[in-house]
């Protein structure tokens, strides 16, 4: 029975594996076939960022579980206060990021004329610095509270 249950869970792990890689594939190959010019870099440059600055979400969760160890452990109320505030950042740092990638819609560019892709990339693209920006900020503070 123990066999069969550990068959099915990797048979899933491999089918969420395959499904992400493949999924990853697809919105690469649809940057890569989008057309030349101005709309495209602005692209490349707004999913630059954010393929930059992703990996760093397992950054912020790691930070904020030893943050929170460390907030529980302190009898300095300074220290305690501190704490959660770096919390907050970094909670609000990781859904920072969910938010922008929800509300993203690279997919619709096709259908706006050139002046309006441009426009809503460069407001994407100050969206995802800023984004890039406060993890950056909450992850040095986490840091600089942990030491």
């Amino acid at each position: 029975m123990k066999i069969y249950v550990a068959v099915i869970a990797l048979a899933l792990l491999a089918s969420a594996c395959q499904t992400k890689s493949d999924s990853h594939a697809e919105h690469n190959h649809a940057v890569a076939e989008s057309s030349a010019g101005p709309v495209a870099d602005l692209e490349q440059q707004v999913m630059a960022v954010h393929d930059s600055v992703m990996p760093k979400i397992s950054d912020i969760l790691r930070l904020k579980k030893e943050v929170t160890a460390k907030v529980e452990k302190t009898t300095d109320p300074e220290a305690r206060v501190m704490g959660e505030s770096i919390n907050s950042q970094l909670v609000n740092a990781d859904k920072a990021m969910m938010d922008w990638m929800h509300q993203y819609n690279g997919d619709t560019l096709g259908k706006l004329d050139q002046a309006k892709a441009v426009e809503y990339l460069k407001d994407q693209q100050r969206k995802v610095n800023d984004v890039r920006d406060q993890m950056q900020k909450s992850i040095a503070d986490a840091q600089q509270y942990l030491q």
